[in-house]
């Protein structure tokens, strides 16, 4: 039995949706979560069940009809309810539009528009009244392609909104691109704010929700060191900050960040007599 209601999150896989479907397995929801890859839903909804929430995995293309179709009966045969929806639509672009390809506005266009349709359109039909969240396209990405994505969305949702009342349909669009469930954490009180009771008013509404900056500071224990140090910390976030890209400097081939302030660092600096300070001045000692 649902505590505070059930709710389906795509593209639970990782990023937004992912930090989303915590939040609401947090919140007390039982949680259906959807993803094209069902590994990455299972350990979605396995992470929701270790934090003491409710949840079940489902494998879903949000771009192919049949398969939203499949979904919503899924969750009706094993819930009887739907009482909201969170759809993950971020797919953006950072090509030049002159020199956009063909098949990467195509998959714009899918990932993003058409299955944002066909979920608002099978929720219109198969929910008496319920609420819908897309999260769109973040703000920091400004190419003339992703501004007509969220622009779109923008409309889409705002005349949905007047025509079909009885779905609650509101847009949040984040300041910039996922980073982990705990610098994302106001995305997900938006979206929680907009599925509850205290935001039955907001209806037809962009929120703009700023997010604080991920964190720029790579641990020099590996990342399974620090997860095994702290199981409260997951492996894929630990890793995800080493895609972070340092503003004051440029990103090297190992995806770290050139030019920062630990570059000339040498731990030995403070030492008077440095062929003594250093390890190879004498060979170390072993404990056998």
């Amino acid at each position: 039995m649902a505590r505070g209601g059930v709710v389906l999150v795509t593209g639970v896989g990782q990023g937004y949706g992912r930090a989303v479907a915590l939040g609401f397995g947090r919140a007390g929801y039982d949680v259906v979560c959807a993803d094209r890859d069902v590994a990455l839903a299972s350990k979605t909804a396995a992470e929701v069940e270790e934090d003491d929430g409710q949840a079940i995995p489902i494998q879903i293309d949000v771009a192919v009809p049949l398969d939203v179709r499949h979904a919503f009966d899924k969750v009706d045969e094993l819930f009887g309810r739907l009482d909201g929806v969170v759809h993950v639509a971020t797919r953006s672009s950072a090509a030049p539009a002159p020199e956009l390809a063909d098949a990467e506005f195509g998959e714009l266009i899918d990932d993003d528009l058409r299955s944002t349709h066909h979920l608002l359109r099978t929720a219109t039909r198969r929910l008496e009244r319920a609420w819908f969240v897309v999260i769109g396209p973040p703000a920091s990405v400004e190419t003339p392609q992703t501004a007509m994505i969220r622009g779109a969305l923008r409309a889409w949702v705002r005349a949905y909104a007047a025509q079909v009342p009885e779905l609650r349909t509101n847009l949040l669009t984040p300041s910039r691109k996922a980073s982990d469930p705990a610098h994302d954490a106001r995305l997900v009180e938006a979206a929680l704010f907009l599925g509850g009771s205290t935001g039955r008013g907001v209806v037809g509404t962009e929120l703009p929700v700023e997010l604080p900056p991920p964190p720029r500071v790579i641990e020099t224990l590996l990342p399974e060191i620090q997860a095994a140090l702290d199981d409260r910390v997951r492996q894929d976030d630990l890793e995800a900050s080493l895609y972070v890209d340092d503003e004051d400097g440029e990103e090297g081939e190992d995806g770290a960040a050139e030019g920062g302030p630990d570059d000339d660092f040498d731990p030995y600096d403070d030492h008077e007599d440095e062929d003594e300070a250093r390890p190879d001045a004498a060979p170390p000692t072993r404990i056998r």
